[in-house]
């Protein structure tokens, strides 16, 4: 039994030691290609001139009665929104009736004022009638008594105290009638005044679109309700809330969230390439512009902060419009033309940095110098000249030429002579704990 367990043992090892060698290794041949390190995130299309539409300055609750739908294109001078304010226009209306009625007030004054200087007027009239007949007795006078001409002369008298009586009455009535007229016309000015402030706060209620373009509704405030909640009829809005607006279409730009940790490493004026989710094929390019110091936390309980970048673009397509998201890849470093390798195939074996270029069948260890390197890719700087064929994985030991590094110091080389040792050590201890 011993030496059928025995032979069959030896078996087994033999096998296995033949089928290990066609276990076959990932590799990938070494070529030079562009080096590209970026952050990728996704952003929302944005207009960098907006013309945006405020609910007016009215003294009074507004609702949205009537408000286009997103995305319609109107003309300018286009009705976009319609506001109701119910106690504007109950005031608009008290104003209006207290309007007529001072104008009334007025109509009848001057009828009354007109008919008193009328009545006077005809009173000096009839007093001038009676000083041309006193003019004619007083011919008389030279031939009637003593006592004749004293009542004659007594009654002359007597009317041109009345005339002047009369003239005097006569111009201050006028006085008075010009004053309570213009008394009067003040406070219609005044009314007038209140009524056209009113009627130019309810004209106001009529928001008219200031360009041509696509009416974009506006998000309600933080304060009314929470973001992303756009205007919608029958909201209540009070100035001065953004409505709607119609973006510039011809100068877009893209608004980005990026982590704490990102954010730090973009730079203005790097290279992004963008990608317009909904829009199958379109894309462009930008260049980062700004960055926001301002820290945005979508969800209250959450410590992570995200960074708003500000990316511009370079040509705008007509399909694009604000709203629309899009995919971008933030430019870090880019090195053109270099020797690039994924960093996957790359082992550190005592601090030192190595990959396994396969030769005859075998894979050599060969140190290498890395220069810009990220989680994916990394340059070669020295040990490798390119068009070597490197192993993505660690390839087994039996299929690595354990020979020195190239260039490799006594370290390098005794610490590869003990893996070769600790190896066959570890074949060794399997053998007997299968015996």
């Amino acid at each position: 039994m011993k030496h059928f367990v025995f032979y069959f043992l030896t078996c087994f090892l033999i096998t296995a030691s033949c089928h290990r060698r066609t276990i076959p290794v990932l590799s990938i041949q070494v070529k030079n290609s562009d080096y590209i390190e970026s952050i990728e995130s996704d952003g929302t299309i944005q207009a960098v001139n907006n013309n945006i539409v405020v609910a007016p300055r009215v003294w009074s609750d507004m609702k949205v009665s009537h408000l286009a739908k997103e995305g319609t294109l109107v003309k300018k001078g286009d009705t976009v929104c319609i506001l109701e304010a119910a106690e504007l226009m109950a005031n608009l209306e008290k104003l209006k009736t207290d309007l007529e009625k001072i104008k009334t007030s007025k109509d009848s004054l001057e009828a009354t004022q007109a008919m008193q200087l009328s009545v006077l007027e005809a009173q000096v009239e009839t007093n001038r009638a009676q000083m041309e007949i006193s003019m004619l007795d007083s011919i008389q006078l030279k031939f009637a008594p003593e006592v004749r001409k004293k009542l004659i002369n007594l009654e002359m008298e007597k009317v041109k105290i009345e005339k002047m009586k009369l003239e005097k009455k006569l111009a201050s009535q006028k006085k008075i009638t010009a004053s309570e007229i213009a008394q009067f016309s003040a406070r219609i000015a005044m009314q007038e005044n209140q009524v056209q402030i009113s009627q130019d706060q309810a004209n106001s209620l009529y928001l008219k679109a200031p360009v041509d373009g696509l009416v974009i509704r506006a998000e309600m405030p933080e304060w009314v309700t929470n973001l992303g909640y756009k205007v919608e009829e029958g909201n209540t809005v009070y100035n001065p809330m953004p409505i709607f607006q119609i973006p510039d279409m011809s100068k877009m730009q893209l608004s980005v969230e990026v982590p704490e940790a990102d954010y730090k490493r973009i730079n203005t004026d790097q290279k992004v390439e963008i990608k317009i989710s909904s829009i199958a094929g379109l894309k462009t390019t930008g260049k980062v512009v700004r960055k926001s110091l301002a820290t945005k936390n979508k969800d209250q309980k959450s410590a992570v902060k995200s960074y708003e970048v500000i990316v511009s673009i370079d040509s705008c397509d007509s399909k694009m419009s604000p709203g629309l998201g899009a995919s971008c890849s933030i430019i870090i470093n880019e090195v053109k033309d270099t020797l690039v390798v994924p960093s996957a195939a790359i082992f550190t074996k005592d601090s030192t940095k190595i990959v396994y270029v396969s030769k005859d069948h075998k894979y050599i260890p060969v140190q290498i110098e890395t220069g810009l390197s990220n989680s994916s890719e990394s340059i070669v700087s020295k040990g490798l000249k390119g068009n070597e064929i490197i192993a993505l994985m660690e390839p087994p030991y039996f299929l690595i030429s354990h020979t020195a590094y190239p260039k490799a110091s006594g370290k390098n080389k005794s610490s590869s002579v003990k893996s070769d040792t600790s190896s066959k050590d570890s074949l060794n201890k399997i053998v007997l704990l299968k015996n």
